[in-house]
């Protein structure tokens, strides 16, 4: 009888020390931060943010969204303010997400490493038809890049604030605003205004600014590329303070109060030139009974060619080299600067951006982390 007590007793702690073991190695999947989560209008943020159970706010989704992850709107709704800390997508594809921000910032980058995507939203201050509800529609303090596809940002002081003030000022930051709607944000609707000599480089694509103070606020470290987009109806169409706004092919600026100019127009967005007229003949000394006209020879111009310049960061010095020939542009200087153990070796920054259009053997310097 003992006998038997004491092997009941031995198996009891065996269960016990298994149940134990299994527990700790299923908490860390219950904690773990998925790749691709959810948010609904009628979701709640205590769920896991699934696709069956999604959360109702971007910000009570992206903290259990892994670095790099996506968060897409199942339906339409508001789905609140949010400060970014990672690589991130914010997706409202199919849908109308949208943010409204009252008295505060609709989207606040910050982190020097983070690359973030947002994708088909509409952000809105408290007053959208009389501008200044909310602070700035998306401001990046701190960001590795940034993308704006089909977001439309009204209500705002600043529709778009890139001061990005902190980080290594020998890197640019690359930001792309493309087919965004920026109006009545009554101070501007793009501000590249950055601070403690951080330098960034925007592309404005397919776009529209309008109804605000000011359409494009361009200041000292910089420089923006204007293509197919539309600065009208503002107060001033372009400020440009210590830097430099090129135009690009395709824009209009007209109906501002003041228009201001680009710095300069791209060669290929030049008119062609009018040929000048031929000579005419001259007459003979002697009258003459046929009068013949000698050919001009106009030669027939050679249509000059381009290349689209290639993403060159994070490649290898001559991976980037292969990826320029196979663009038709050329390596030019290549430079060094201080990197993370991570990055050395590899491409930090590029003179000319990514996706730019230049004529073919355009040589493109980089910096490499050393």
């Amino acid at each position: 009888m003992r006998t038997s007590l004491l092997r009941r007793g031995t198996a009891a702690a065996i269960l016990s020390i298994v149940s134990a073991g299994l527990i700790a190695l299923t908490a860390p999947a219950a904690n773990a931060q998925a790749t691709r989560t959810w948010v609904s209008g009628v979701g709640d943020d205590v769920n896991p943010c699934s696709r069956t159970a999604p959360c109702k706010t971007f910000a009570g989704a992206i903290s259990k969204t892994a670095a790099g992850g996506t968060i897409s709107a199942l339906d339409s709704g508001g789905f609140g303010a949010v400060t970014i800390t990672k690589s991130i997508i914010l997706d409202g594809t199919g849908t109308q997400a949208s943010i409204l921000a009252t008295g505060t910032n609709g989207v606040v980058v910050a982190s020097d490493t983070a690359d973030v995507v947002l994708r088909n939203l509409d952000i809105t201050g408290s007053n959208p038809v009389t501008g200044c509800g909310g602070l700035s529609g998306v401001k990046a303090n701190a960001a590795n890049s940034l993308r704006l596809d089909g977001v439309s940002i009204t209500g705002f002081q600043r529709g778009v604030e890139l001061p990005l003030g902190t980080a290594n000022p020998d890197v640019f930051v690359d930001v792309t605003l493309h087919a965004v709607n920026l109006a009545n944000n009554c101070t501007a609707g793009v501000s590249a205004e950055p601070t403690n000599g951080r330098r960034t480089r925007v592309v404005l694509a397919d776009s529209h600014v309008s109804t605000s103070n000011q359409a494009f606020v361009a200041g000292p470290g910089s420089e923006a590329w204007v293509s197919s987009s539309s600065l009208s109806l503002n107060n001033v169409g372009i400020v440009a303070s210590g830097a430099a706004v090129h135009d690009m092919c395709g824009n209009t600026l007209v109906g501002n109060a003041t228009d201001s100019a680009f710095t300069d127009v791209a060669a290929a967005c030049a008119p062609a030139a009018t040929p000048a007229p031929a000579p005419s003949p001259t007459p003979a000394p002697t009258p003459a009974t046929v009068q013949v006209e000698v050919p001009v020879y106009v030669p027939t111009p050679v249509p000059a060619t381009y290349c689209v310049v290639p993403r060159l960061t994070g490649l290898s010095v001559t991976r980037a080299r292969a990826a320029l020939d196979k663009a038709g542009c050329e390596l030019g200087k290549v430079s060094k600067a201080k990197a993370r153990a991570a990055r050395r070796g590899t491409v930090l920054s590029q003179a000319v951006p990514a996706r730019l259009e230049v004529r073919s053997g355009t040589k493109v310097a980089v910096k490499i982390g050393r």
